[in-house]
């Protein structure tokens, strides 16, 4: 699956979450927005949304990866990078040997998962660079720290952020996400 077609399938995604109202419209967006990918790809794409509500996910399948986007998809088998537990994976897929994933933790998680990550990655045996930010944006103080495999490697960042399926209200950063970029 083409880059862009990973975008392609992001943006309908979120698209069909976002103006899915009543089973005849779903299954039309449905079915629209797979034409659309099959003409980006070029290929076979299926497809799937289910669910409503907090429940909704957008599966999208093809031979060269898989997408899905939703409140609490599965993380692909394939992640090799450990991630802990208690989070709720909102977007994850597979594209050419790589995988990506992106989890929503509860916001007084941050310090355990960059902990965490700082002891992983300085026990695997390869050379990791790392970094951390801090700035302020509307009167919140908002925290990023990554790890990036020297070379062509896997990239995780935790960050402070908003729960999108969570208290979608909230003008405070009311999260933690977990981003894993692994290459294949």
């Amino acid at each position: 699956m083409q880059r862009k077609t990973v975008l392609a399938a992001a943006l309908i995604g979120f698209a069909l979450v976002a103006t899915s109202c009543g089973a005849a419209a779903e299954k039309l967006s449905e079915e629209a927005a797979e034409r659309a990918l099959e003409s980006a790809s070029g290929g076979d794409v299926e497809l799937d949304v289910s669910g409503e509500g907090d429940d909704f996910t957008v599966n999208v399948e093809s031979e060269d990866g898989s997408f899905a986007v939703g409140s609490d998809v599965e993380i692909p088998d394939e992640l090799q990078v450990p991630v802990p537990d208690g989070g709720s994976a909102t977007t994850a897929g597979t594209q050419d040997g790589a995988v990506f994933v992106s989890i929503t933790y509860p916001i007084d998680r941050y310090d355990e998962l960059v902990a965490f990550y700082d002891d992983w990655t300085s026990g695997t045996g390869d050379e990791w660079d790392t970094s951390t930010s801090t700035f302020e944006m509307d009167g919140q103080t908002q925290r990023s720290a990554s790890w990036a495999e020297t070379g062509v490697g896997s990239y995780i960042a935790v960050n402070d952020c908003f729960d999108a399926f969570g208290d979608t209200n909230s003008d405070t950063l009311n999260a933690t996400c977990l981003i894993v970029n692994e290459t294949g």
